[in-house]
């Protein structure tokens, strides 16, 4: 049994009028059991969204970070797009943990490319005082530390191109921001707040009230972010 009662929750929120979304952020791959999964994927309210920090995918630097193995989280990533359609996905690596060698961080990118992550972002490793890792005598330089982190990143970029360009044609529930002018800023599912990107609704007549969900049309990419127009 899962001590969180996770789907419990989401059933519980789900039932509440007035809560149009639900998003599940920094989830570990360990609270993923099979109620919870198919909470996800039934529930309307429950946005096809999730955001799983997983910090590496090779497993001596799992290892040395006290982490599982990557096989289950490949396992579960891959279950998750099967089950779930439109699923977009979210996660954070660290380059140049203590010890990476290029063999780990080309490991890591090959991981990411598989799973395809929509949304990503990648930090530097850097030492904090009293952990174990700070300690350790094989630490990467920070300029490689560097150049690995704008690898990774580079890669999350070209990935959230793509998508962006896949969303053009397509109709999405645009969840309102604010207003900057007469242009609306909102969100998709695929967008969580402060993190992601954003979707534009130019020319309104009559400024959208925050918390607004209105239909949309995505009809160009602006840079990231997508443009839509009302259609309902």
């Amino acid at each position: 049994d899962d001590e969180r009662r996770l789907p419990e929750l989401l059933r519980a929120l789900s039932d509440i009028e007035d809560l149009k979304w639900i998003r599940l952020l920094y989830c570990y791959p360990s609270y993923f059991t099979e109620p919870l999964v198919e909470a996800i994927a039934t529930l309307p309210k429950v946005v096809k969204y999730i955001d799983i920090p997983l910090q590496h995918a090779s497993g001596p630097v799992l290892s040395r970070m006290q982490r599982p193995g990557p096989q289950h989280t490949e396992n579960l990533l891959k279950k998750l797009r099967e089950r779930i359609p439109e699923l977009v996905l979210r996660t954070t690596f660290i380059s140049g943990f203590p010890g990476e060698t290029e063999q780990d961080h080309s490991a890591t990118r090959a991981f990411a490319r598989s799973l395809g992550f929509e949304r990503g972002g990648a930090f530097a490793y850097s030492e904090e005082d009293g952990t174990p890792a700070a300690g350790f005598d094989d630490q990467i330089e920070p300029e490689l530390r560097q150049r690995r982190r704008e690898q990774l990143e580079r890669g999350f970029q070209r990935r959230a191109e793509v998508w962006a360009d896949r969303q053009v044609g397509r109709r999405l529930d645009i969840l309102v921001d604010r207003m900057e002018g007469d242009v609306a800023i909102g969100r998709s599912y695929a967008d969580a707040p402060d993190i992601d990107n954003v979707v534009k609704i130019p020319g309104a007549v009559v400024p959208f009230e925050p918390g607004m969900v209105v239909r949309c049309e995505i009809v160009e990419v602006d840079g990231l972010d997508l443009v839509g127009v009302v259609v309902e």
